[in-house]
């Protein structure tokens, strides 16, 4: 399937599991996003899959990019990339970066839900949608020989959200 072809052909839904683990990334994204340094080359960590939500159009699925989306790639396509993913705290003014974000390629609407240090948590309406999708989808692209690599190397190792935050302390 073409990396930008946006519409999920029949792929299966996320184990209960793998979703709980997407959720705990998006209640500790901000500790996360701030030690990205510290764990950014680390692939047991830069590859946990996380299972990012879809949107309907039409009857159709339309995915911003593939499940798994790697927690690494999805960092750094943020931090990479801060006039499409940086928002301004509406309580602080300070930035901040999405721990999700979801919209319709139809309308181009994105929504990006973000939690600030000062404790304020909302989401941002923008539009470029399919701009965003297409950055996170390059990321991945361009991490892919790494996760060969990494598979290769780790074929049955796979961290979650709670190792990666036992790291980090």
């Amino acid at each position: 399937m073409d990396k930008y072809n946006y519409f999920k052909q029949g792929g299966l839904r996320p184990s209960e599991e793998q979703s709980l683990h997407t959720k705990e990334f998006y209640h500790n994204a901000g500790s996360i996003y701030a030690r990205f340094n510290e764990w950014k080359d680390k692939d047991e960590f830069y590859f946990i899959p996380l299972y990012m939500e879809m949107t309907y159009s039409m009857g159709w699925v339309a995915e911003i990019a593939p499940d798994p989306v790697w927690l690494g790639s999805f960092i750094r396509c943020n931090l990479e990339h801060p006039e499409l993913f940086e928002i301004k705290c509406p309580g602080c003014k300070n930035a901040v970066y999405p721990f999700r974000y979801v919209g319709s390629p139809l309308s181009g609407r994105v929504d990006l839900e973000f939690e600030c240090k000062c404790g304020k948590k909302g989401y941002e309406i923008v539009s470029g949608w399919r701009i965003r999708a297409n950055v996170l989808r390059d990321q991945m692209a361009s991490d892919n020989l790494r996760y060969r690599k990494f598979q290769l190397l780790h074929s049955k190792s796979e961290c979650s959200i709670a190792s990666l935050l036992d790291f980090l302390g």
